[in-house]
């Protein structure tokens, strides 16, 4: 058999191949080529599914929970927030950038649409009840249910769901399309009060026109001070679609509220979602404890006498919401109110209307 022949000088000299060896040396070839195709499909799918860079970090950590607070804050402020100028609350979210800001005179509600290109958040923030404004008074108090269509069986508080479909328009097209320009940005719902329930409602309107957002890391709800909403379905649904953060202070009223019991020609209402149990918001606003909805450990566990209207504006992580009412009463008997507790011999039918008409 004929043999390899290799120079024993240091000029190089042409190696020369038999055919067999040819075949071998072939064979070795299209191995390599065969692998490297392989690894070059294997890397592609490795790079074409990793996750987007998480530039937020973790959404319970205090520092994002406080900026969260501080956009939900942001919606009452008074001063236009075009050049993001308003003081505290904007030095504290320095970077953010507003898209457009949001009104409805009829029910007098309020919002905005802002990004924070360096943490990759898309924020939409829904002012909660101003004080003394007998339009958002009607949005919280008219309690009757109203059956929701996107999950069967619902049902909804009718003042809120009215409240947001009158302000539905303005927000939801222009949001799809700022999803769809920044598809590696989180997207962040915040509300304190009655802009918590809005906010609840803008996002899931999102997931109904957007449905892949759906039970998606990349959407989350945080509110603050939120009432009840809905009834159980509605809450299993809100729990099986979105990622919510529902801070509670420790004494605030406005959470209890609607009551989980059966009212009279209304039914129950549920709360949904992680609550963030804020125990001892004087001494430590910033500690919280994360319990199941309607945990009887947290702030079910206060009883009516230690409830005060004090604490719905906070402090949440710190910052304290633009609701305050300086002539709050302090020392209102909740245990008398019939929407706290029970009281057989009051008219909850009539209190369903205003002027002896339902909104």
């Amino acid at each position: 058999m004929q043999q390899q022949i290799i120079s024993s000088s240091c000029k190089a000299t042409p190696t020369k191949y038999t055919h067999n060896s040819f075949s071998h040396l072939l064979q070795h070839t299209l191995s390599f080529k065969l692998i490297s195709i392989i690894s070059l499909i294997f890397l592609s799918v490795l790079i074409e599914a990793a996750p987007v860079p998480n530039t937020l970090g973790s959404i319970t950590a205090v520092p994002n929970l406080k900026r969260f607070a501080y956009y939900a804050a942001a919606a009452y402020i008074k001063a236009p927030l075009q050049n993001w100028d308003c003081g505290e609350v904007c030095r504290e979210t320095q970077g953010t950038e507003l898209i457009k800001d949001f009104t409805n005179d009829q029910l007098n509600t309020r919002g905005y649409i802002a990004t924070d290109p360096e943490k990759e958040l898309i924020i939409v923030s829904y002012r909660g009840t101003e004080p003394r404004s007998i339009r958002n008074y009607i949005s919280d108090f008219v309690i009757y249910h109203d059956k929701w269509d996107p999950a069967p069986g619902a049902s909804v508080h009718h003042g809120f769901l009215n409240a947001w479909e009158q302000i539905q328009p303005q927000v939801t097209d222009d949001l799809i399309k700022l999803v769809q320009e920044k598809p590696n940005f989180k997207v962040g719902f915040m509300g304190h009060s009655l802009g918590g329930a809005l906010a609840a409602f803008s996002a899931l309107d999102l997931i109904q026109k957007v449905p892949e957002l759906a039970n998606n890391e990349r959407l989350f709800l945080a509110t603050f001070g939120q009432p009840r909403m809905g009834d159980d379905v509605f809450a299993k649904y809100v729990d099986d679609n979105l990622k919510v953060l529902r801070t509670v202070v420790r004494g605030d009223p406005i959470p209890r509220l609607p009551p989980p019991w059966k009212i009279p020609f209304v039914g129950f209402y549920k709360h949904f979602g992680e609550e963030l149990y804020i125990n001892n918001p004087d001494q430590d606003p910033t500690a919280f404890a994360i319990c199941k909805a309607e945990d009887p450990n947290c702030s079910e566990s206060v009883s009516l006498s230690q409830l005060s209207l004090k604490y719905h504006s906070g402090p949440y992580y710190g910052v304290n919401m633009g609701d305050v009412d300086n002539e709050v009463v302090e020392n209102y008997d909740y245990s008398a109110d019939p929407f706290f507790n029970y009281d057989p011999n009051y008219n909850y039918e009539g209190a369903m209307g205003v002027n002896g008409t339902k909104y």
